[in-house]
């Protein structure tokens, strides 16, 4: 039933006229239309806005693709039409009338996934009313589904409406999903379908009004209290400020590092010079840069005001190797020193107790108390002495582990570290403090 679901989808269009959309409330309504869209699109003459660029064929369309069904008895057989006196909002509503058993009508709106933050709840919501509908299957509904940007072999259910038959008045139906991450695997875009469904009708008048998807897990009841993404106007709608794009892997790290990885990724805590080349060892000027990220993105604070209100931070650091601006930064911190010479030495690694200290200096900065109990490792005379205090605090906040599964663990601290343990570690120290 997906395969046939998806292949069916066939009339591209907004649903509900959102002039009666408020000015101002907090709940956010993503899929606005205008008086002109929902006339265009019925008669057939609708051209998508910049905000679904994606774009879908019409059902005569789709029934001359080949490998698609072409049998008018298999195709939706009724009307679709505007009714100015049956409508819940504005001064009209979408009236299908069904007449045929296997009848499909789709109502779907293509939106990029990106317009939606990876991970969150959101709910789309539309009102239906029914009026001596006979369903075989499943009736008038809605469902939320996911393509990529071909409509290729991705295709998939987020989540399926309950489905309304007989005679029903105007009736609210809620369907949650969960935003899907905005690439496939294969790094394709990925597309939400907003769909209205009558399927499987074999005859009756189904009316659909009132389109909405909103954040959180519950509808919005008062329509007045949406605010759409152009502000209520029935001009032609603005674009929506599409959310942050999440960079994608740039090669495969390792299996246990690569969920951290991912999430570090969408909190946008990785420079992208860093986003590659996971299991090569990180230098220590790329590792000030995913500290200096990373005490920007915590701080709320570019990194000039950071150390500006820091008391112990150093008034004038240079180095002769190196201008970076982030070593300095980092150094005018205290979070990193250079060499017995003077120089900084950009392109040398690091090993696990420099890492633990420059992680726990960083905390330091971001206001954290860094004093903690000593624990216990079995190769603790390998530990330098200025190290153990730092490794004893990112161990305690579960920052960084022990390197073996032995009572007490080995912590392994003249080992180098690698550009994704770096990466998974700072970004467990964004969520610690």
């Amino acid at each position: 039933m997906k395969k046939v679901l998806s292949l069916l989808t066939a009339v591209l269009l907004f649903v509900s006229m959102f002039s009666f959309v408020g000015a101002s409330a907090e709940a956010i309504n993503y899929l606005p239309a205008t008086e002109e869209d929902f006339d265009s699109i019925v008669a057939g003459t609708y051209t998508p806005s910049i905000r679904d660029t994606v774009g879908f064929p019409a059902l005569a369309v789709w029934a001359g693709v080949p490998g698609y069904p072409s049998d008018d008895e298999f195709w939706a057989s009724g009307t679709l039409s505007f009714d100015t006196e049956n409508f819940k909002y504005g001064t009209k509503s979408i009236k299908v009338v069904s007449s045929k058993q296997a009848t499909c009508i789709t109502v779907p709106l293509l939106v990029p996934a990106s317009y939606f933050e990876a991970g969150k709840t959101y709910t789309f919501q539309a009102y239906i009313k029914t009026n001596k509908v006979m369903a075989t299957e499943t009736g008038a509904g809605l469902l939320v589904g996911a393509t990529d940007e071909d409509h290729g072999a991705y295709d998939e259910f987020i989540a399926v409406y309950d489905s309304m038959s007989g005679t029903k008045d105007w009736t609210l139906m809620a369907l949650p999903f969960v935003a899907p991450a905005h690439k496939t695997a294969e790094g394709k875009d990925v597309i939400l379908k907003f769909e209205m469904q009558c399927w499987t009708c074999i005859n009756g008048t189904t009316w659909f009004d009132g389109l909405a998807v909103v954040e959180g897990d519950s509808p919005v009841i008062d329509y007045n209290s949406l605010v759409s993404v152009n502000g209520g106007s029935t001009d032609t709608p603005a674009e929506p400020t599409p959310a942050p794009v999440a960079p994608t892997l740039n090669g495969e790290p390792s299996a246990w590092a690569k969920e951290e990885i991912l999430k570090a990724l969408e909190a946008d805590l990785v420079p992208e010079h860093v986003n590659s080349n996971y299991t090569t060892d990180i230098t220590r000027s790329d590792f000030c840069d995913l500290i200096i990220k990373m005490i920007e993105k915590k701080s709320g604070k570019a990194i000039a005001d950071v150390i500006a209100g820091y008391a112990d931070a150093k008034a004038d650091v240079s180095f002769p190797d190196t201008d970076s601006a982030n070593v300095i930064a980092a150094a005018k911190l205290g979070i990193v020193n250079g060499r017995s010479s003077g120089a900084f030495d950009p392109s040398a690694n690091i090993t696990r107790q420099e890492a633990a200290k420059m992680l726990a200096l960083a905390a330091k900065v971001l206001g954290a108390d860094i004093t903690a109990s000593e624990v216990a490792f079995a190769d603790a005379d390998d530990i330098y002495a200025w190290a153990k205090e730092f490794i004893y605090y990112v161990n305690t906040i579960g920052v960084m582990n022990g390197t073996s599964t032995t009572t007490p663990p080995n912590f392994s601290p003249l080992r180098t570290y690698t550009r994704e343990q770096s990466i998974l570690t700072v970004y467990r120290l964004f969520n610690a403090l």
